[in-house]
């Protein structure tokens, strides 16, 4: 809980890639992309790209570990390098800032749900994605809605945490939601207590770490999981989850936040 005497307040955390924002075309989220590739290059000498592995759902540091070692990178070897390789594609990403927004497309509804909820004072938003936080926050201003969550700015993000291990990436996500609810109580200080948590997302690793943390969490089938598939991460009948179609509708959301 937050310090005693604060505003109550409910916590919402939104993951960005198939939740908030999708790709699109033939330069489908090409700046991101394209800064997995020069970290590759730079820091492991290695020409590989993320599209080689499955990697929805992931962080941005295990999808490159899990990359390397598709390459031949033993993680012992890629480990150590790990955050050389995030300023890497950072600097990358930050080079060609200008074109952070290609392939990339705001969803239906998502401007109108931020700002609705930034205009409630019984409510504070921020991102907690496997994207690195300056990647997470370029994309946000690209598509013009970094505006539209709660300042000072908070989160959790790939940049924050990375335990290395990449056959349950999920466990790493639940870790950003913590990291978010702290740096929440850091950022806004002794003005909120923080009541109830959810974690907005499109794939089942978002409701597994979601529950793993502690929070509940609000599936939406708007990348590529179904609503059937967001349900079967529920680990038993105490976990709170709800799914929906999408952010579309404001007051559906609102419904299911218990935000009325």
């Amino acid at each position: 809980m937050g310090s005693e005497g604060g505003r109550l307040v409910t916590l919402v955390t939104f993951d960005v890639d198939g939740t908030l924002i999708r790709s699109c075309g033939a330069d489908a989220n090409k700046l991101h992309k394209e800064a997995f590739v020069a970290g590759f290059r730079k820091v492991f000498n290695v020409d590989t790209n993320i599209d080689v592995i499955a990697h929805h759902g992931g962080t941005d540091p295990l999808i490159a570990l899990k990359c390397l070692e598709h390459s031949g990178v033993p993680k012992e070897e890629s480990m150590p390098k790990l955050k050389e390789f995030e300023a890497a594609m950072v600097e990358h990403f930050e080079a060609h800032r200008a074109r952070a927004g290609l392939g990339l497309q705001l969803l239906p509804g998502v401007a109108r749900l931020l700002s609705t909820l930034k205009a409630r004072p019984d409510v504070e938003t921020c991102l907690v994605t496997g994207n690195l936080e300056p990647i997470g926050w370029g994309k946000m201003a690209a598509l013009g809605i970094d505006g539209l969550f709660s300042s000072p700015r908070f989160g959790g993000f790939g940049s924050d945490y990375c335990s290395g291990s990449t056959e349950e990436m999920w466990r790493d996500r639940a870790e950003f939601i913590n990291i978010a609810a702290r740096r929440a109580r850091e950022a806004l200080g002794g003005d909120i207590a923080i009541g109830r948590r959810w974690h907005v997302g499109d794939t089942p690793a978002d409701v597994r770490a979601a529950v793993e943390a502690g929070a509940a969490a609000l599936g939406v089938a708007t990348g590529t999981c179904s609503a059937e598939q967001l349900e079967a991460a529920r680990r038993g009948p105490d976990d709170e989850i709800r799914v929906l179609a999408s952010l579309e509708d404001t007051e559906a959301v609102l419904a299911a936040l218990g935000l009325e």
